[in-house]
């Protein structure tokens, strides 16, 4: 009697530790889908942030481009990814997916501050915030302009 109980907890703690295994292993490739998500999405808005300082040092050829966003006393501007894609900016490929199948799109922000509101080359910063959509990532704050 005793040698069937102990082989039936030894049968029991070895299917528990094969489920355990199992799970750790999904844990770790959920882990894994997210990091190489995060990547993803952080390389495609590093384009359109390339894009835009290219879009932005060409419109205010004199004016420094900060990162941090305040509201300025100029006008502002908006654009999507199809502003700059149709402009050159940045191409189609660097806005697909982690599906590889459909694209992302961007909604740019930007405010302006002139110290001479006369003067868009002088004394000037150009603040401006990415807010990006995907299939299934969407920053907070994104507009889609259609």
């Amino acid at each position: 009697m005793k040698k069937s109980l102990q082989k039936t907890f030894t049968v029991i703690f070895i299917v528990l530790a094969i489920i355990g295994i199992i799970f750790v292993i999904i844990a770790i490739k959920k882990h894994e889908n997210k990091l190489f998500e995060e990547n993803r999405y952080a390389k495609i808005k590093d384009s359109v942030k390339n894009g835009v300082e290219w879009n932005i040092s060409a419109q205010y050829p004199g004016c420094s481009i900060s990162k941090e966003f305040k509201n300025g006393n100029g006008p502002g501007t908006f654009y999507n990814s199809s502003f700059l894609l149709n402009n050159g900016y940045i191409d189609k490929s660097e806005l697909l997916d982690i599906d590889n199948v459909s694209y992302c799109d961007v909604y740019v922000d930007i405010n302006t501050y002139f110290e001479d509101p006369l003067d868009h080359q002088k004394n000037c910063e150009i603040y401006y915030k990415i807010y990006l959509k995907c299939k299934n990532y969407e920053d907070k704050g994104y507009i889609n302009w259609g």
